[in-house]
């Protein structure tokens, strides 16, 4: 006579540990849905801030360095697929040879975010980077 496998008071045990677990499960799943996409932008954010102080401080002339780092802010918040309108990048400093040029990175957070009036959620995300200017860079054209 072979026994059986699970005893009558242990049968049912696996849909209850299911059912108290699904609940932690959808709050889980719902957390990443909600804040997912503000940590996206966050990272977003950062890496545009440290790309256009990069390229800010990869030139020893004002105008053509605060050029170069607000393009490429720009283009580097686009390439995350978030709206490059939305962010403002901001670019200032000292373009001699031991100055140190800051970006700010600034990026609104869209109206449409997903639980965004049920938490409590920043209306935007901003980054902030300070670099050396490259001091032995030639000034030559």
């Amino acid at each position: 006579m072979t026994s059986p496998r699970f005893s009558i008071r242990e049968r049912g045990t696996a849909t209850m540990e299911l059912a108290a677990i699904l609940p932690f499960m959808a709050l889980l799943l719902s957390a990443v849905v909600a804040f997912g996409p503000f940590v996206h932008m966050r990272i977003a954010a950062q890496q545009a801030a440290y790309d256009c102080a990069f390229s800010a401080a990869q030139s020893l002339d004002p105008g053509q360095g605060f050029l170069q780092g607000m393009l490429t802010g720009q283009q580097s918040f686009r390439s995350f697929g978030l709206k490059s309108a939305d962010a403002t990048v901001l670019v200032r400093g000292s373009w001699g040879r031991t100055g140190q040029v800051t970006c700010t990175v600034t990026y609104l957070v869209p109206a449409a975010f997903p639980f965004k009036k049920i938490v409590h959620m920043p209306g935007s995300v901003q980054a902030s980077v300070t670099l050396p200017v490259q001091q032995w860079k030639s000034e030559w054209r």
